[in-house]
């Protein structure tokens, strides 16, 4: 009797803590819902390392927007990209879907495709075409269409159809995967008009604030105008000389020092296109913004909106300067004032309280190998083109005389699969056998097999990073990997490596705790806490981690 009583009482007992915990996780999530904010945005500044926030922090206005975002937001230290090939349209789709290119798809912002024997880019899509002021044009529109996931906006746009869902950037890539199949709109600057387009996939006019603003022209304000240093001279102490012969700067009018004729430069080259590789690209894409969030009333009512910012003339300049340029020394202090302003606009027409802003960047930069050999630091360079021509030669001595590579594209090799089943030849071995003889040149680290990448399993290290980069569908036989400070030449696509991989992350907005998060964390990690956070389906592929100092972050 006494054991049935004891027996009784403990399931009891139980029965009353599975009660409390249950009715303590209710009011958790309760709690959690009813704290969503009515905006969250994420501000994307392209290609920037997490170095570059320490480079030119003492430089920064003690008002300006990093020390804004660092001094009041929780700024993860160690946010890392978790996959090989650090490309634009890889990073956006990461950021949007939580996953890795092997889940999403999206391995690179082109890649070779076997059945067309071309390159695909990655946001083309033939059934649609390009939107602007007059309407639809004769230009082939693009969409997100070649994800094989949902996103964190398209999550929320199923949960709440009056949720608003927008993305823009200087760059198509960046705008269309700034968000996902079910986003309202993304729009991107074209080159010859300098104004905001879209797709036909989005809609099939603009919307007639986006035509006012186009008519306002303020790409002819900033393409009229002289670009000189902000600061004094003696200032510009974290870049490289001014004028090395690593940069190409503005061919168009063979220059690349300071002060520079943007006027000049547009009338040269026939377009707006080089205001893309200027700071005020960035101060174009925050007007624009502003004027999204007010036409658009983002964060205007109780339910939740998302607007991915992408600020990508950090990008375009690191292309024909370098990451350790004045010119990028000076783009940044300029940055600094334009999420100053930003920030000012969502705090006093939002409030900080309704607000989450998510600040990062979607891949690193490597440094020109001028910068690298004047520190005495490894810069090899790896010739595709010569050591493919080199290989072809070694597998016609084994083999038969045959053009057994398809393309070389993104590091990787793709073979001609019909011709090796044609000669019975077995394509594990062949692989093999290439892996070999490019392990051998100057550069690179590892010639990894697709067969080893499908067949194994890498947690960690360089090939983990490749394994996490390769998709099935859409990648080579032959993924190479180069030794660090190695760089591919003329198409560098990326690598492993820190200056490629670390990037910042800063929180910021509503009850959320100022901080510091020294745990290694992942690009892919963001979505799937936002979701965590407000309640949100995770998105189908979402294979990031929880950062657990995030939820935690967040006041009662």
């Amino acid at each position: 009797m006494h054991r049935i009583f004891r027996k009784i009482s403990l399931l009891s007992l139980l029965a009353v803590l599975f009660v409390i915990s249950f009715g303590s996780a209710i009011s958790v999530a309760q709690n959690t819902r009813e704290q969503k904010p009515k905006l969250i945005v994420r501000v994307v500044v392209e290609q920037m390392r997490y170095e570059m926030l320490l480079r030119y922090w003492d430089k920064f206005d003690e008002d300006g927007g990093f020390k804004w975002l660092t001094n009041e937001g929780l700024i993860c230290k160690n946010t890392q990209l978790s996959y090989a090939m650090t490309e634009r349209a890889a990073g956006f789709a990461t950021l949007s879907t939580g996953a890795v290119p092997a889940s999403h798809g999206i391995i690179a912002d082109y890649w070779y495709n076997r059945l067309s024997d071309d390159r695909e880019f990655s946001i083309e899509h033939n059934s649609y075409y390009i939107t602007d002021d007059d309407g639809i044009t004769d230009s082939d529109g693009y969409s997100p269409h070649k994800l094989f996931t949902t996103t964190l906006g398209d999550e929320l746009k199923m949960i709440n159809e009056r949720s608003k869902i927008y993305s823009i950037s200087l760059n198509p890539v960046s705008a269309v995967f700034g968000n996902g199949k079910l986003s309202n709109g993304a729009f991107w600057f074209f080159d010859k008009s300098g104004g905001w387009v879209t797709s036909s996939y989005y809609m099939d006019s603009l919307p007639q604030w986006v035509k006012d603003f186009n008519q306002r022209n303020l790409q002819d304000v900033y393409m009229n105008r002289k670009w000189d240093k902000l600061l004094q001279e003696e200032e510009y102490i974290n870049s490289m000389p001014d004028n090395n012969e690593a940069e190409k700067g503005f061919t168009v009018i063979n220059k690349s020092s300071f002060p520079y004729n943007l006027s000049l430069i547009k009338d040269k080259s026939y377009s707006y296109k080089y205001l893309k590789y200027t700071p005020f690209g960035n101060t174009y894409t925050k007007d624009f913004a502003l004027a999204l969030l007010e036409n658009e009333d983002l964060g205007g009512d109780e339910h939740t909106d998302l607007l991915s910012i992408s600020l990508a003339s950090s990008s375009y300049l690191d292309e024909i300067f370098g990451s350790r340029s004045r010119e990028m020394e000076d783009l940044f202090y300029r940055l600094d004032k334009d999420l100053a302003h930003l920030l000012d606009y969502l705090e006093t027409e939002i409030g900080k309280e309704n607000i989450l802003v998510v600040f990062t960047s979607d891949r690193g930069s490597l440094d020109l190998p001028a910068f690298r050999e004047s520190k005495n630091l490894p810069a090899k360079t790896f010739k595709p083109r010569q050591s493919i021509s080199l290989l072809n030669s070694y597998l016609n001595i084994i083999y038969e005389k045959e053009s057994w590579v398809k393309s070389y594209y993104n590091s990787q090799l793709y073979l001609d699969h019909g011709l090796i089943d044609q000669n019975s030849h077995d394509i594990e071995k062949f692989q093999e056998q290439i892996a070999r003889f490019l392990e051998k040149k100057s550069g690179v680290l590892y010639a990894t097999r697709a067969s080893s990448l499908r067949d194994s399993y890498y947690d960690k290290g360089i090939k983990g990073k490749v394994q996490r980069s390769y998709h099935p569908k859409r990648s080579g036989d032959i993924f190479l990997s180069f030794e660090p400070g190695s760089v591919e030449y003329p198409n560098n696509t990326g690598s492993a490596y820190n200056y490629d991989s670390h990037i910042p992350l800063i929180w910021y907005g509503m009850k959320l705790k100022p901080g510091v998060v020294n745990s290694r964390v992942s690009l892919k990690d963001i979505t799937p806490t936002i979701s965590l956070l407000f309640d949100l389906p995770l998105p189908e592929a979402s294979n990031g981690d929880i950062i657990d100092e995030v939820i935690d972050a967040f006041e009662d």
